[in-house]
C-alpha cells in the first residue's frame, strides 16, 4: 500500500516521507555538548552561577568528564548541601558566595522553597503564576555576592566556556558585573533561566532580559524547558 501511495504522489509531483518524530537538537545540555565539540572543546571551563545543590553541575560533570567547575551559592543551606553533594569531585569548586552587579553583603530573601531565594522580593501576583507555598519572603538574610569580572581576575581565569545561570531574576545582573568578559568575548556560551511572567519585584521582561544578551554580544540559539502555567501562559523559559 505504501509504494502504490508513493506512486500515485510521484505522479502528482510530490514526495512522501516520513516525519521525524522530534527535531534533531532538542535538549540544551546535547546542544550545549555538540557546540563545545565543534569548537574542540573537550575540557570546557563552566561556572554554575545559582548552583542550589548542585544538580546542575552533576549534569555537567556527566556531560563534560574533564571539565572544571566552579559552583556559586549565596544561601548558607543550600550550600552546605551543594558543598556536601560535590565533596567527592575534586574538579567541582564550590563557593559560599553569589555573583551579581557589584562586590560585597546583600540582603537576600529566604523563601518556604530553597531554590526560589532571590536578591529580588516576591512580586504579589507569585502565587498566581506558581501556585501558592513556594513564593514569599520567610526571612531576610545577608549574603555575600561578587562581580564574575573581579572573580575572574582574582582567580586567574581567561576564558569562560559555559555560563550557566538560574538566580532567580537576577540574571541581568550578573551580565552587568561580567561586562568587560563580555566585551573581551571572554565567555563563549551562556545557558540562562528567563522567566517571563511577574515572579520577582525589578525583574525584566522577556524581551528585555534577552536585550541584556544582544547588548553585550550574544545571539539566541534556541529555548528549552518552557514552563506554563494552568491556563496556558509562558512563565519561565530556558535559553
Amino acid at each position: 500500500m505504501n509504494k502504490i501511495l508513493s506512486k500515485l504522489a510521484n505522479r502528482l509531483g510530490y514526495r512522501i516521507s516520513k516525519l521525524s518524530e522530534q527535531p534533531p537538537f532538542s535538549d540544551a545540555f546535547t546542544d550545549m555538548q555538540r557546540l563545545m565539540t565543534k569548537m574542540e572543546i573537550t575540557q570546557p571551563l563552566i561556572f554554575d552561577v545559582g548552583a542550589h545543590h548542585g544538580l546542575i553541575s552533576g549534569k555537567f560533570r556527566e556531560l563534560f568528564p574533564a571539565s572544571a567547575i566552579y559552583a556559586f551559592e549565596p544561601f548558607k543551606a543550600s550550600f552546605d548541601q551543594l558543598r556536601n553533594n560535590t565533596a567527592a569531585d575534586p574538579g567541582i569548586h564550590a563557593f559560599n558566595f553569589g555573583l551579581s552587579n557589584r562586590e560585597g553583603m546583600e540582603r537576600f530573601h529566604s523563601n518556604p522553597a530553597s531554590q526560589t531565594n532571590s536578591l529580588f522580593s516576591t512580586d504579589e501576583r507569585a502565587g498566581l503564576i506558581w501556585g501558592p507555598g513556594t513564593f514569599g519572603t520567610q526571612e531576610m538574610v545577608s549574603a555575600e555576592f561578587k562581580t564574575v569580572d573581579n572573580f575572574m581576575a582574582t582567580q586567574d581565569i581567561q576564558e569562560i566556556d559555559i555560563l550557566k545561570l538560574d538566580v532567580q531574576g537576577a540574571e541581568p545582573l550578573v551580565i552587568e558585573g561580567a561586562a568587560e568578559a563580555c566585551r573581551r568575548g571572554a565567555i563563549r556560551l551562556i545557558y540562562s533561566e528567563i522567566l517571563t511572567q511577574p515572579t520577582y519585584q525589578g525583574q525584566k521582561r522577556l524581551d528585555e532580559a534577552l536585550a541584556v544578551f544582544y547588548d553585550n554580544g550574544f545571539d539566541l540559539y534556541n529555548i528549552y524547558n518552557y514552563s506554563l502555567t494552568l491556563d496556558g501562559r509562558l512563565r519561565e523559559v530556558d535559553v
